[in-house]
């Protein structure tokens, strides 16, 4: 039997969907003009997305709160997460792990997405052992991130007897 193959929406020719846009268009214009001139309120930001303020991309951060007490901690400096993170050749990393008896490590960069080579330099972070190529966690650190982009987890371990990360004076 089998489902039916119509449609019960009601269907608009394109040139009235057109028309019916270019008026909403032309009254969201007009509001707006005369709320900058002062002549109309201005109106509310749900009434449409054109009327909210820009948002304040650095407020937003400091506004939310932290979801875990780690994240209370100020982030180190980029530079200094890149002291404290030696970049060494992937086949040393992998040795060393399986001469800890560590669990197989993963073969990925999950900011690239590309193979983890023997020859490649990596950066094996501190909290949660995840490893990336050099340059892409030195991009992501740059860009202001002290976490893990896989998992989350603070760049650098807490010294849990000085309050701070990592010895890092702020």
């Amino acid at each position: 039997m089998g489902f039916p193959s119509v449609c019960y929406c009601v269907i608009l020719p394109q040139p009235l969907i057109l028309v019916l846009q270019l008026l909403d268009f032309l009254r969201h214009a007009v509001l707006l003009c005369l709320s900058s001139l002062g002549l109309a309120a201005p109106p509310a930001a749900d009434d449409h997305p054109a009327y909210a303020p820009p948002p304040d991309l650095w407020a937003a951060e400091e506004e939310t709160a932290p979801s875990s007490s780690l994240e209370t901690w100020p982030a180190p400096a980029p530079a200094a997460i890149k002291a404290r993170l030696p970049a060494v050749r992937y086949a040393d990393l992998r040795s060393r792990r399986s001469a800890a008896g560590a669990a197989a490590s993963t073969t990925c960069c999950a900011v690239c997405l590309g193979a983890l080579e023997a020859r490649h330099r990596v950066r094996e972070l501190g909290n949660c052992a995840h490893a990336f190529h050099k340059a892409c966690i030195d991009k992501w650190v740059d860009k202001g991130h002290a976490t893990c982009p896989l998992c989350r987890a603070l760049l650098l371990p807490i010294d849990a007897d000085a309050g701070e990360l990592s010895s890092f004076t702020f």
